[in-house]
């Protein structure tokens, strides 16, 4: 009934309630509606009960579950399939201490959930990260992922125990493997791919160049590095901004050109600036 009556609108457990209780007595039978008269029909269970009952679930396992009835019905994969791991601050879900609710989130390249879990707190997220993708088959997935997940332990992970393929950007906080990639010739590097595109009142130009990488950088499994340079203009008040963001990934040229890779990148990017993927109402 909770899962039924959030998308319609109901937002606490009162809320969710009452849409129970205005409920037809045939609807109200299609989620479990208790028959506790034959003659009266099926009745609406009351705000305890719904209390009970949603404190009780174990958010976790609701995850594992629902991430895999959506795997189950997933459509046919692009022939490189992507998952991109990204955490989110679920709004309107609040625990006891009043902090709120952090998920680590994996979504494919159908726009579906298939694993979800809870962090601790925001910037626990790294411990989630392993245990998130264990129960899932990635191989030959591409991962995207942001900068704190960029480790040699999730590298490891992925290529070695998953089979899977990487793109793990590069930024300060790792200032060794940042240097490498950023010292390379980029200059000399031909443009392999350039979009334009205009959305949230910006228009954005991304700049991609792509080179193999043979030694040097101090990161497992890395087979190309990435420079991505992002020319932003607010159309408003024509604030320019520009970003050169570094990454390798485990992709070698041959299994994936620059614009696929460039796409994946692109994708990740796309699903941050969105609202949070939601797999339903988190009794969290």
């Amino acid at each position: 009934m909770a899962a039924c009556a959030v998308p319609a609108g109901a937002r606490s457990l009162a809320a969710i309630t009452k849409w129970a209780a205005d409920v037809p007595p045939k609807l109200l039978l299609r989620p479990g509606g208790g028959l506790r008269d034959p003659d009266t029909g099926p009745a609406a269970p009351r705000g305890a009960t719904v209390r009970r009952v949603l404190q009780r679930v174990d958010g976790d396992a609701l995850d594992a579950a629902i991430g895999a009835w959506l795997t189950d019905r997933a459509p046919a994969e692009q022939p490189r399939p992507a998952v991109a791991v990204d955490g989110k601050t679920v709004r309107g879900a609040v625990r006891a201490d009043g902090t709120q609710v952090q998920l680590l989130a994996a979504m494919n390249t159908a726009g579906l959930v298939p694993a979800q879990r809870e962090a601790e707190a925001k910037g626990s997220e790294i411990r989630v990260f392993q245990p998130l993708l264990a129960p899932l088959d990635p191989a030959g997935t591409v991962v995207t992922f942001d900068a704190p997940h960029t480790r040699h332990i999730h590298a490891g992970f992925l290529a070695e125990e998953k089979n899977a393929h990487f793109i793990a950007p590069i930024k300060g906080n790792h200032p060794t493997s940042h240097h490498t990639p950023k010292r390379l010739p980029w200059h000399d590097v031909p443009l392999q791919q350039h979009t334009r595109a205009t959305a949230h009142g910006r228009d954005e130009i991304r700049r991609v160049k792509t080179c193999t990488v043979i030694r040097g950088i101090d990161f497992p499994h890395a087979s190309q590095a990435i420079q991505i340079v992002r020319r932003r203009r607010t159309v408003t008040t024509g604030q320019i901004s520009i970003e050169r963001v570094y990454a390798v990934t485990s992709l070698t040229v041959r299994q994936a050109e620059p614009a696929e890779t460039a796409q994946h990148v692109r994708e990740h990017w796309g699903n941050r600036e969105q609202d949070p993927p939601r797999q339903g109402h988190d009794p969290r």
